[in-house]
């Protein structure tokens, strides 16, 4: 019977331990980019431009048509011919019927036809591929995407740690002052009031760290979910807030050309393709010609003998071009190009008015980080001083000097000054992640 139960337990343990991954920031966005569904998407989105570009090449290229018919007849058709034509004695008005053909007819052909001349086939040729550049750019814009909600979501469980580690250190500072405490009170040394307001910040911030374990496991899922991972599959973290929070940005020389920046490149591609569509509609009353070379092969047979070598089939063969003059579209073509002209300015308005919008979201995003780091700077110098206060006060409650309430606001100030800093880091390195994103450096 153990030797039964022995090779599930193995299996149960192996599979506990394949379903958990240590993910670094990198890692997860390595993960994400082959597991995210919105970024898959934008790849399967870049292949059917592939092919749509491979469509608009072969529509100018040679098509050979294959073809092959078969009738039979079972009444042959009947026509009448004026009796006169056999007699020339016969009433004018008599007629003679007759049957023409045979009852069994086959047909066998194949067909070239080639596109000489299109001014609406070249303009629909640049389109296509310019449609691809700009599927190219929506890709990589998505990429971009991808990875800032990745490094974001990472950002939040970095954080949500860190928080819940620095108030666990803090609870256990508390719980010896709160143990001294104890041991005060019952030597008379000060009142039991001061236990009691100890125990009540205790109780406190073991259910704020309570709050941060349940906030960190749910930020935990959210990145599972933006990087493709499954969600009853465990995932921990390989990185550590102070790992990351110290790449800077230099801002003194930064130097970025909105030209640059993959927004504006994508609008100016879908511009792009806005005036070759208009193009395109515009030459659409220059005429086409296109070419084309048939050969037929007949049987006429009044007996199913079609692969008889003895019977003949009888050929036709014949060339010739098209040529398409469009001639009176009763005002169509030129309400299409006029609203593709229409649709073009949209486009130059839409761009210079977005060219103006990412000057505008650089400048506040530059201001937004700086702003973040001064506010670090302050928020580290803030808790220095609240960690100082937290220890002169302590010293000065155990000597008798200090009441309990004093103490507990002392110790809440240096929480409160944690958690502040903790949020400028968050702070700084979302305003860091927005910066990159806009200049397409993640």
């Amino acid at each position: 019977m153990k030797n039964s139960i022995l090779p599930f337990i193995c299996l149960f343990i192996c599979s506990n331990v394949i379903a958990q991954k240590s993910f670094s920031i990198d890692e997860a966005i390595s993960y994400a980019t082959s597991n995210n569904i919105d970024y898959k998407n934008a790849l399967l989105d870049l292949e059917i431009a592939d092919q749509r570009v491979a469509e608009s090449v072969s529509s100018g290229l040679p098509k050979i048509k294959g073809s092959f018919g078969f009738q039979n007849y079972i009444d042959i058709p009947v026509t009448v011919i004026p009796a006169s034509v056999f007699n020339s004695q016969a009433d004018p008005n008599d007629f003679q019927e007759a049957q023409f053909g045979t009852s069994i007819n086959s047909t066998a052909g194949i067909r070239l036809d080639q596109l000489i001349f299109s001014a609406t086939y070249i303009a629909g040729l640049k389109a296509a591929k310019v449609y691809r550049v700009l599927t190219e750019k929506l890709t990589q814009k998505s990429l971009l995407d991808t990875k800032e909600k990745v490094i974001a979501a990472y950002y939040s469980c970095l954080i949500f740690e860190e928080s819940k580690r620095n108030l666990s250190l803090s609870l256990e500072n508390l719980n010896t002052i709160q143990s001294e405490t104890s041991i005060l009170v019952k030597e008379g040394l000060i009142e039991a009031i001061n236990e009691d307001q100890i125990n009540l910040l205790y109780l406190s911030m073991e259910n704020q760290i309570a709050q941060l374990d349940l906030q960190t496991k749910n930020a935990i899922s959210v990145l599972k979910y933006v990087i493709g991972y499954p969600q009853d599959s465990i995932l921990t973290l390989s990185e550590k807030l102070s790992s990351i929070e110290n790449t800077f940005l230099n801002l003194e020389n930064l130097q970025v050309s909105v030209e640059e920046l993959l927004d504006y490149q994508i609008l100016n591609q879908n511009r792009a393709l806005s005036l070759l569509t208009h193009k395109m509609n515009t030459v659409s009353s220059i005429p086409s010609i296109s070419g084309f070379f048939s050969h037929q092969q007949n049987a006429l047979r009044n007996e199913f003998n079609l692969f008889s070598s003895e019977q003949p089939w009888y050929p036709t063969t014949f060339w010739g071009i098209n040529v398409s003059i469009p001639i009176f579209t009763s005002g169509e073509s030129l309400s299409i190009t006029k609203q593709s002209k229409l649709n073009l300015k949209k486009a130059e308005n839409t761009l210079a008015m977005v060219k103006e919008g990412l000057i505008q979201q650089m400048s506040q995003a530059t201001k937004e980080y700086s702003i973040a780091k001064i506010a670090l700077e302050n928020d580290l110098e803030n808790l220095s001083l609240s960690k100082k206060i937290l220890s002169n006060t302590s010293t000065k409650f155990k000597e008798g000097l200090k009441s309990g309430l004093e103490l507990a606001q002392a110790q809440n100030q240096e929480v409160s000054a944690q958690n502040k800093l903790t949020q400028s880091k968050f702070n700084l390195l979302l305003a860091k992640l927005q910066l990159e994103k806009l200049m397409n450096k993640l």
